[in-house]
């Protein structure tokens, strides 16, 4: 419900939310206050609220055993796969492009196409090199890249 509801309410229903979490201004609260002491609708929506969150917050999570948590490969062929399959897209990357850079350069296009194509070309590079560079920096000094949990 929102402005132009049955009950008349004047505001939005955020701040519901926001009256059961204490996060309103003193006027925003008493906007709500006085509202909800007049209007079953929105008593009840501002019950079944409460009655929500008491169930979201009573629910058990149930932690993954020590053994699912890790994202790497752990295995030594796991790895290499995945170095190969990396090394193999940035060498088919790079035949692309290449062959691309070679077609612009034999075919009869307008120097400003090839210039805009060779920037876009490099503009890309230049992203993908430095993403390359961080990561590789990050895997370095990263102290908890060998923390499992």
């Amino acid at each position: 419900m929102s402005v132009g509801a049955p009950c008349g309410r004047r505001f939005d229903e955020a701040l519901l939310s926001g009256y059961l979490d204490d996060a309103l201004t003193q006027r925003e609260r008493q906007l709500v206050s006085l509202h909800v002491e007049g209007c079953a609708d929105c008593r009840r929506e501002l019950a079944d609220l409460t009655a929500l969150r008491a169930a979201a917050r009573g629910t058990a999570f149930e932690l993954p055993a020590d053994d699912e948590w890790g994202e790497l490969p752990s295995s030594a062929g796991s790895r290499a796969l995945r170095l190969g399959g990396w090394t193999l897209l940035l060498l088919w990357l790079a035949v692309v492009v290449g062959s691309g850079v070679v077609e612009l350069s034999r075919a009869a296009v307008p120097a400003w196409e090839r210039v805009a194509v060779a920037g876009v070309v490099a503009g890309f590079g230049l992203l993908l090199l430095s993403v390359l560079l961080d990561r590789l920096r990050e895997l370095r000094h990263d102290r908890y890249r060998r923390v499992e949990k």
